[in-house]
């Protein structure tokens, strides 16, 4: 991947070229020329919500409190969401993405339903 460089050279190791590519995954987080944090944000968010749906038992068992719930969303799938967030170029689509994700989440593991009319303040 070359990225504001003016010099469009094959590169080479030992006789073999090196494939260029638009974007890669590297260390679970995604590299792109084009929508370099956007894309990233988008993978995190998804790979978040695959462990948010791993968890549904917890959130349905009335036998668990919600203080025990929402500490498993903290440590389970908010690091997953904000796993080398500190690499990301901060905008507020970015942010209400995120907080769109988590708003969602925090909801379903509460048995709120959108037509309860409950502002996110209420709801944090």
């Amino acid at each position: 991947m070359t990225i504001n460089t003016s010099n469009m050279q094959k590169f080479r190791l030992e006789e073999m070229e090196i494939e260029e590519v638009v974007s890669f995954v590297y260390l679970e987080s995604v590299v792109s020329v084009r929508r370099g944090t956007e894309e990233d944000v988008a993978s995190r968010i998804k790979k978040a919500n695959g462990v948010f749906v791993k968890l549904y038992p917890v959130w349905r068992n009335l036998n668990i409190s919600q203080e025990v719930k929402i500490r498993t969303f903290n440590t389970n799938v908010k690091s997953v969401l904000l796993y080398a967030c500190e690499t990301w170029k901060t905008t507020n689509q970015i942010t209400r993405r995120l907080l769109i994700f988590v708003n969602k989440c925090l909801r379903r593991i509460m048995n709120m339903k959108w037509a309860y009319k409950i502002k996110n303040e209420e709801l944090w």
